[in-house]
């Protein structure tokens, strides 16, 4: 049996960490080999005293991206090589670039510093990564690029992902492994969600997002205006995620916002709608989409980044290639009388709920490691 070192920076609630992804991964590894735990979850005052040390405001917002200094990425590769001269493993999984090991190690990623260089003029990124300059970034991505030398192999979460390592990091093809991560939330869609979207009508719609500007919230709310006027005047949307409502005003008509939602509401939330619509600027994979194809919700995505690979148009959804409300209001009106679409969404979720399992993800990952130790 594989013995591998499970090495992870773990937020307060290791659970809520990169969005359960480690969390889960590291569970369903448990089942199939012995995992050891490489822990370099920060003391909650080292974390405060680098927080503030790294405090910038840029564009009217103050964010701290600490994690990405050079004192936490030092600590952090000191304590993962020391810890790893005193634990007896066959090979060590690191979530994220965080330092060289004497064993043979692998890191799991969906985003490297060498794909934020490239699409550093886009305001999403910006947005999710301000206080990061570009020349930071190209220092970041040197470091990783060491590590990913040194590395025997790249976990990949996307085939998008998988591709831009080869292409803009150098990697080796052999080194790359894609596995496409499980899903927090998997379940069949209920009998009378399916009926309704089935014979219709068809007018409601869901966005669930907690960084609304980065997912492309303003660009839906504006689309849902154009509907209503001009196609369905009873047309709703429901968004969920920010803890407040995120535009200047009040909550307009037609939208129902239910702020923050635990995940283990959200499935309700997806057999209530019709649609799911998230024309993300950006989006590395998007597991919520998994999540709403599983319960046989139609998608509308970017035609961007991972989300292809997720949503196909004429298939399980519609992708838009713009932020334009227009070009969206326009997929949305086309996707809800769509019957087709509708009927192979519904007949295809039970596939895709039975794909995206984390115990599928922890097999690949112990099958692409095992292929090189």
């Amino acid at each position: 049996m594989l013995r591998l070192g499970f090495v992870c920076e773990w937020e307060r609630r290791p659970e809520a960490t990169w969005s359960h992804t480690p969390w889960m991964l590291r569970a369903s590894l448990r089942e199939i080999c012995e995992v050891r735990d490489i822990d370099l979850t920060f003391p909650e005052l080292p974390r405060k005293v680098l927080r503030l040390a790294y405090a910038r405001r840029r564009n009217g917002r103050i964010g701290s991206l600490w994690k990405h200094g050079i004192p936490a990425q030092s600590i952090n590769a000191i304590r993962l090589s020391r810890t790893d001269r005193s634990i007896d493993v066959d090979a060590v999984l690191e979530i994220g670039d965080i330092g060289a090991t004497r064993s043979p190690f692998f890191i799991l990623q969906d985003l490297s510093y060498d794909l934020l260089l490239e699409v550093s003029d886009n305001a999403a990124i910006n947005h999710q990564f301000p206080t990061l300059s570009k020349k930071r970034i190209a220092a970041l991505r040197d470091r990783q690029h060491a590590l990913y030398e040194k590395a025997e192999g790249i976990i990949a979460l996307s085939d998008w992902f998988g591709r831009s390592l080869t292409s803009l990091s150098g990697v080796p093809h052999e080194k790359v492994h894609v596995v496409y991560p499980g899903s927090t939330s998997i379940g069949a869609p209920s009998e009378a969600a399916s009926i309704r979207r089935r014979e219709g009508p068809r007018r409601r719609l869901l966005f669930v997002g907690r960084d609304f500007a980065r997912k492309g919230g303003a660009e839906t709310v504006a689309a849902l205006a154009m509907l209503r006027r001009d196609v369905d005047p009873t047309i709703q949307l429901t968004i969920a995620g920010p803890a407040k409502w995120p535009m200047d005003g009040g909550v307009p008509d037609g939208v129902n916002f239910v702020g923050n939602v635990p995940p283990e509401h959200v499935a309700a939330l997806y057999d209530e709608h019709d649609v799911f619509v998230l024309p993300s600027k950006f989006e590395a994979f998007g597991i919520v989409f998994v999540e709403a194809l599983s319960r046989g919700l139609p998608c509308i995505a970017r035609n961007d980044f991972a989300m292809p690979e997720l949503v196909h148009p004429g298939v399980n959804g519609a992708l838009v290639s713009s932020e334009s409300p227009d070009e969206l209001a326009t997929a949305i009106a086309g996707l809800l009388v769509d019957d087709a679409v509708f009927a192979q969404t519904q007949r295809r979720s039970a596939d895709a709920a039975a794909f995206y399992t984390w115990r599928r993800a922890a097999e690949q990952t112990v099958a692409a490691i095992e292929s090189h130790v």
